[in-house]
């Protein structure tokens, strides 16, 4: 360390290196937030200079916070056992109650009892905190999570800035609500779980020791009151929410936890029983009530959203499907909710269900069972969803339709509907073929979608991309798959044309804008200005997720052009030998055997069928053989004229072949070749070598 962090100069102690690069050995110890912003401190004249401007004074060390969290304390087990049987006998009585007076006082009992607490339901959100393990007296039979380890201490000022970073990433996927006076140090009362949530997934973008502390501890609450305390409340489902939607991929790309992540969060829903369909009545509901039922409705369709965007672009099965209380809960949402972002998170779960139905067509074309519907009910199905999405796209309102993520998530459905067996990430199968979901008119109108995908992306700056959330970043993922597919010659059909795709997508060129590495050096290597870099004495690469997609592009691009310039090289040999001379290019093997006196024209593809009107010698005369090698086919007849010299059968007509536009002059002296006298038919000339 060429100088000391904040921590340590405040401490008076040596900063000395750590295991991990910029992180001080006492921060790393105390899981604290290195942070060098002071600088070295400036050094007074030697002599007194009155008339010197005086110099301002160093700045103070910032601030630091840490974030308190609770999870249920252990329960008593003679309590458990009282309400177990508290829970039997009530259940034993309520089978076959003796009267309507015995039916009320069990009733009445049944709220009275302390444990009537632990069913948890829809209407119990406002509660803080809720849990399936704990009642409303949360409070009272909890213990902080922090005397089971080390408190972290996170800077301040770092995460008054992470969490406005967090404001302009929020439209991208609109799980959770912000209110504009929300700052760090009230949510950290209010809502803990949620502001670590929301500083794990911007730190990556600034800083791995910053964003590493963030994580860690994130994991380790979640552990805690997940699987050790048993929490199922809705503030633990936002704070999943947050973390899968923005989940930093490019710094674990190996990892799959996020899949386990997504299974805690759907658990979660179904525990609180945010599917189930209810019957409520809103506009009755007090301000804050109608608060938590949004709430309620916003995480709810988050859930579905991100769970299906994964589903989606993996092609696995569905966990949490699109209902009509979801469908419910979409409208609802639009209804009594002013916030532009509730209308987008709507539109966003409408879009993604079609895509969802249409995946689902596919694979059955795919796996084909017993219980799939027929061929023509997949066409009413595939023309139902096509006709759906036109009636979506035509209702969400002007303003919103032209949002970031809307505008991309309806660009992605059009270009999925056209071409849905190649926009995956698996390789599609020979069998594909048979599937009618692929058409070659399709797949070229589906270039026509995928360009204006990419010319609205390579429009948005560094920074809106960076803002992407998971969805927005597998849905560009799958229309480059898309594209690349596009630009060459499919397996699956042989009739779509490529080469006119490859002029509208003009995938070199996107791959180029997108792949460019910008304010860096080479491989977007750039030196650090602020004074954790020059503590550390060292240069650092951008980690966040521009950067890591850019570096993947620019593989990626290489791999393209690698591929182009062998598909153009087997063009031009392909137009060599079909340009070239016959005897030279190969294209004379097959008249060897000829050659060789093994005259079996039966099989061969100037074979002459049993005797008939098409079998007759050619007529000739002398205007035809006066023009050239255009008497080599007579009009009606598939069967090339036969001269009495094999050379001039098998070579006559290569020059005016595929296209070569070499005209023949016409004072060519073809009388030597024999009169008309001598043309004859396969069969008399086979007789007249033999």
């Amino acid at each position: 360390m060429n100088y000391a962090c904040e921590a340590c100069r405040i401490s008076k102690l040596k900063c000395q290196s750590g295991p991990q690069p910029g992180i001080c050995k006492r921060c790393s110890e105390f899981k604290r937030e290195c942070v060098f912003r002071t600088g070295p401190r400036t050094r007074r004249p030697k002599g007194s200079r009155p008339e010197a401007e005086a110099l301002p004074p160093p700045p103070g060390p910032s601030k630091t916070f840490s974030i308190d969290f609770t999870m249920p304390a252990d329960e008593d087990l003679h309590d458990n056992f009282d309400d177990l049987r508290e829970k039997h006998e009530r259940f034993i009585d309520d089978l076959v109650p003796s009267s309507e007076e015995e039916e009320e006082e069990t009733e009445d009992s049944a709220l009275m009892s302390p444990s009537a607490g632990q069913t948890f339901s829809f209407n119990d959100l406002s509660m803080p905190t809720p849990s399936l393990t704990t009642s409303s007296t949360v409070s009272s039979h909890s213990r902080p999570v922090s005397s089971l380890g080390i408190k972290p201490q996170f800077n301040l000022d770092s995460a008054a800035k992470l969490l406005e970073s967090f404001r302009s990433m929020l439209p991208y996927c609109p799980c959770v609500v912000l209110p504009d006076n929300a700052d760090v140090r009230s949510m950290a009362r209010s809502m803990p779980f949620v502001l670590l949530a929301i500083l794990a997934v911007t730190s990556c973008s600034s800083s791995l020791q910053g964003h590493s502390l963030y994580d860690e501890e994130f994991r380790k609450v979640l552990g805690l009151k997940f699987v050790a305390g048993g929490e199922r409340s809705l503030e633990l489902l936002q704070g999943l929410i947050i973390y899968c939607s923005w989940y930093p991929f490019h710094l674990r790309p190996k990892n799959r936890q996020l899949i386990q992540y997504l299974r805690m969060a759907v658990d979660i829903v179904h525990d609180l029983e945010l599917d189930e369909e209810i019957d409520m009545d809103i506009t009755a509901q007090t301000p804050e009530r109608r608060d938590m039922t949004l709430q309620g409705f916003r995480a709810y369709l988050s859930c579905f959203y991100i769970m299906s965007m994964s589903s989606w672009g993996w092609s696995k099965p569905y966990i949490l499907r699109y209902t009509p209380w979801m469908a419910k809960c979409c409208d609802m949402l639009e209804q009594y909710s002013d916030l532009e972002q509730d209308h987008i998170l709507a539109w966003l779960v409408r879009l993604q269900y079609i895509l969802n139905e249409y995946e689902e067509l596919h694979r059955s074309y795919k796996k084909p069972d017993t219980g799939s519907p027929n061929e023509h009910q997949r066409k009413f199905v595939q023309l139902g969803l096509e006709t759906q999405l036109r009636d979506f796209q035509s209702k969400i309102s002007g303003h919103i339709s032209t949002t970031p993520c809307i505008l991309m998530a309806s660009l992605a459905a059009d270009a999925y509907i056209l071409a849905a067996p190649v926009m995956q990430t698996f390789r599609p199968r020979a069998d594909d073929c048979v599937n009618p979901l692929i058409d070659a008119s399709k797949l070229l109108a589906a270039t026509y979608t995928v360009r204006a995908f990419f010319d609205y992306v390579t429009s948005l700056s560094a920074e809106q991309i960076g803002y992407f959330c998971g969805g927005d970043i597998g849905r560009l993922i799958l229309t480059i798959i898309l594209a690349y597919r596009l630009s060459f010659p499919l397996q699956v059909c042989p009739s779509y044309d490529y080469t006119q795709g490859r002029k509208i997508i003009e995938f070199d060129a996107v791959l180029t804008k997108l792949s460019a590495i910008e304010n860096g050096g080479e491989d977007g290597i750039e030196k650090d200005d602020d004074a954790s870099g020059k503590a550390a004495g060292r240069t650092s690469k951008k980690v966040n997720v521009v950067t890591a997609f850019k570096v993947v592009l620019g593989s990626l691009k290489s791999k393209y052009d690698k591929k182009s310039a062998d598909l153009e090289a087997a063009a031009q040999e392909h137009s060599k030998k079909m340009h070239g001379c016959p005897m030279l290019d190969g294209s004379l093997d097959q008249y060897l055997p000829l050659w060789e006196g093994n005259m079996n024209f039966t099989n061969s593809s100037y074979a002459t069928p049993s005797l008939n009107e098409s079998s007759l010698p050619i007529p000739m005369n002398d205007q035809v053989l006066n023009s050239g090698v255009q008497s080599e086919r007579t009009p009606g007849s598939s069967k090339p004229a036969v001269f009495h010299d094999l050379w001039a059968t098998m070579t006559m007509g290569w020059a005016t072949d595929h296209d070569m536009n070499v005209d023949m002059p016409q004072d060519i002296d073809v009388a030597g070749l024999g009169s008309a006298e001598d043309y004859v038919d396969l069969a008399d000339m086979g007789g007249y070598l033999q």
